[in-house]
């Protein structure tokens, strides 16, 4: 899919294929903006990955970034076999603690009321907000974590 819009000075391209090149032009014109109003650049990915022990693929894990103090979950898969036997919360320990260590003072993640909420719930985030989503009847949930205050005990 690709639709081009002209305009005076330029050319609106709406696609669902951007590639490389072209997510590297916004990635580096949002860095430098930053930098300038920020004073500096910290953006780098985070993840965990789950690995299966037989054939070292990639079974699951997490997918996310820290950047300027916040540290953002993009995604989280575990597949069923490795659900219920702790391996999210150690995923999500694992993936805070190293973005306190750059820094970070706050996570945030976007869930869907099928997914994780009360998941995430139990690892102290709390809802920020919702917005209705398909399928009809759920919402997708937006929680927050804030990672400089001292753990929850039990």
């Amino acid at each position: 899919m690709a639709r081009e819009q002209a305009e005076d000075r330029l050319i609106l391209l709406l696609t669902d294929a951007p590639g490389a090149e072209s997510e590297a032009a916004i990635e580096a014109g949002l860095s430098n903006y930053n930098e300038e109003h920020a004073g500096y650049v910290d953006a780098r990915t985070l993840a965990v990955l789950v690995k299966d022990p037989a054939s070292l693929q990639v079974v699951g894990g997490l997918i996310g970034r820290t950047t300027l103090g916040i540290f953002f979950i993009d995604l989280i898969f575990l597949p069923p076999s490795a659900r219920g036997e702790g391996v999210g919360r150690r995923i999500l320990a694992m993936a805070e603690e190293e973005a306190k260590r750059r820094g970070c003072t706050a996570a945030a993640l976007y869930t869907i009321t099928f997914q994780a909420p009360a998941f995430y719930a139990r690892q102290g985030y709390r809802e920020l907000g919702r917005i209705a989503c398909s399928p009809p009847g759920h919402t997708r949930i937006c929680m927050t974590k804030n990672l400089s205050a001292p753990a929850a005990q039990g």
